[in-house]
C-alpha cells in the first residue's frame, strides 16, 4: 500500500499521553502509522501540558491553540433549540478548520480520515477532503449517560444543610440536561456511524450495544513495563497500600473514589488498620477532604506512573458508572497488580472473577474483597499471574497497533 495518506483529527493533542484518552489516540495513532503517513490535527487547549513531539517518524503532528470551552450562556440558546448534546457544542473548532484547510485539498484527497470521537466528525467532516472514513466513538456515550442519572446526588462528609441543597439542585439540573442528551447521543452516533466507513468502540459489548452494523471492536491496552514486580507473596513496602489511577475531573472517577473512602475504606481500616490507599490523578482538588481522613493519600498528579505501580499492592477499580473500557484496569493486569474492581469497572475486560481479580458491587464484599489481598500473599500472587497472563493474550498495545491497522487497511482496500 504505498503512499498511503491518513489525517488524524482530535479534540484534543495526545503527546503527552498523560491520561487515558491521550495513550489510546497515542496507540491509534502508531497502528495507523504502520501504513504511510499520517497526519494530526488536534485542540490544544489552556492549562494542558505544552505539546511535545509524537517521536514517530511517519507523523506530522499539528497543535492547534484553542480557547476555553464555551460556558452555559453561550451554548444554551444553540443547545434549546438543536438536536446536538450540550458537549459538542461547547467546543470551537475554527482553528481546526483553519489549519486543516492547509493540509487537505479536493484535488490530493486523503486515503482515510480518522475522527477521535463524535466531537470531531460534528466539528470537521464538512471540511476534510478523505476517500474513507473511520470514528472513534470511544465511549458510548448515550450508555454513559444513562448510567450517570442512576447515581444519587453526594455530599461531602459534614456538609451544612445549605451546601446538601445546593448539591442536589445542582444535581437535578445536570441530570435533566443529562436526560435530553442521553437521547441526542444515541441518534447522533447513528447518523455518525451511517455517514462513515466504520465506527469504532472499546469491547464486544458496545459493538453490540451500539446499534450500529459497521461497529468493530478495538479495545484499550497497556503498554508492556520494562520494570515490574512479579512477585506479590510479600508487600512491596511492608505497608498494605492500595493505588487509584484516573482523572479525577472526570466524573466517575470522582464518584468512584468518594463512595470508596466514604464507604469502603473505613470497612478496610477495621480489618487492616494500617492500610493506605494512594489516589493519583489530575483533579484531585475536587476532593479534597478524602485527603483529611487517616490512611488516604492524595497525590494528585504524577510525572510518571511507573513508581506507582511497582509500589502498589493492590489496584483499585471502584467505578459505579461509565462506558467504554479502563485502561487502569488493563494497566494493573500489565504490571502484576492483583485489583479488586467492581462490574462496571471491568466492564468490556474479559476478566474472570477469582482468576484475573476480583470483581465486588457493593461497600461490604468490596471491602472483604481488598483486605483479603492485602493479607493473602497467596492469593496476591495467584491473580496477579491470572492477570498478566490476560495482558499478555489480549491486551498488549503492540496487538492492538496492529488490529488498528489491519482495519484501516481494509477500509482504505475497500474504498479503492
Amino acid at each position: 500500500m504505498p503512499d498511503v495518506r491518513i489525517l488524524v483529527v482530535a479534540e484534543q493533542y495526545p503527546w503527552p499521553a498523560a491520561d487515558g484518552y491521550r495513550r489510546r489516540l497515542d496507540h491509534m495513532v502508531k497502528g495507523l502509522a504502520k501504513l504511510g503517513q499520517v497526519d494530526v490535527v488536534a485542540l490544544h487547549r489552556p492549562g494542558t501540558a505544552d505539546p511535545q513531539d509524537p517521536g514517530i517518524p511517519s507523523v506530522k503532528a499539528n497543535a492547534v491553540p484553542v480557547g476555553p470551552d464555551a460556558g452555559l450562556r453561550k451554548w444554551f440558546k444553540t443547545w434549546v433549540r438543536s438536536r446536538f448534546p450540550r458537549r459538542v457544542l461547547g467546543v470551537d473548532w475554527t482553528p481546526a478548520v483553519e489549519e486543516i484547510s492547509t493540509v487537505s485539498s479536493p484535488g490530493a484527497p486523503y486515503d482515510l480520515v480518522w475522527y477521535s470521537h463524535v466531537d470531531s466528525w460534528v466539528g470537521l467532516e464538512r471540511h476534510i477532503h478523505a476517500r474513507s472514513a473511520i470514528v472513534d466513538f470511544d465511549n458510548l456515550e448515550n450508555i454513559a449517560l444513562r448510567l450517570r442519572r442512576k447515581v444519587p446526588p453526594r455530599f461531602a462528609p459534614g456538609a451544612s444543610p445549605l451546601s446538601k441543597v445546593k448539591v442536589i439542585a445542582r444535581w437535578l439540573t445536570s441530570r435533566a440536561f443529562d436526560l435530553v442528551d442521553e437521547r441526542r447521543w444515541a441518534k447522533l452516533q447513528i447518523r455518525c456511524a451511517e455517514s462513515v466507513d466504520k465506527v469504532v468502540v472499546c469491547s464486544d459489548l458496545d459493538v453490540g450495544r451500539s446499534g450500529c452494523p459497521n461497529a468493530v471492536a478495538v479495545g484499550n491496552g497497556a503498554d508492556r513495563p520494562e520494570a515490574v514486580h512479579t512477585d506479590r507473596l510479600s508487600l512491596r513496602s511492608g505497608t498494605p497500600t492500595m493505588l487509584f489511577v484516573g482523572a479525577l475531573d472526570y466524573e466517575p472517577n470522582t464518584e468512584a473514589m468518594e463512595w470508596f473512602v466514604r464507604d469502603v475504606f473505613p470497612a478496610i481500616r477495621a480489618q487492616v488498620p494500617d492500610a493506605s490507599v494512594r489516589i493519583v490523578g489530575r483533579g484531585s482538588d475536587l476532593i479534597a477532604w478524602t485527603s483529611e481522613v487517616d490512611g488516604v493519600e492524595l497525590v494528585g498528579s504524577v510525572p510518571s506512573i511507573e513508581s506507582e505501580l511497582l509500589n502498589a499492592d493492590v489496584s483499585i477499580v471502584p467505578i459505579q458508572v461509565g462506558a467504554g473500557t479502563r485502561l487502569k484496569v488493563v494497566e494493573a493486569l500489565a504490571n502484576y497488580i492483583p485489583m479488586v474492581t467492581t462490574t462496571v469497572g471491568c466492564e468490556g475486560i474479559d476478566l474472570v472473577d477469582g482468576t484475573h481479580g476480583l470483581i465486588r458491587d457493593d461497600a461490604h464484599s468490596f471491602a472483604q474483597a481488598c483486605a483479603s489481598l492485602l493479607t493473602d500473599g497467596e492469593l496476591r500472587h495467584e491473580l496477579a499471574i491470572g492477570g498478566a497472563a490476560l495482558f499478555e493474550e489480549r491486551y498488549d498495545w503492540a496487538l492492538i497497533e496492529s488490529r488498528v491497522a489491519d482495519l484501516a487497511r481494509s477500509v482504505i482496500d475497500t474504498a479503492c
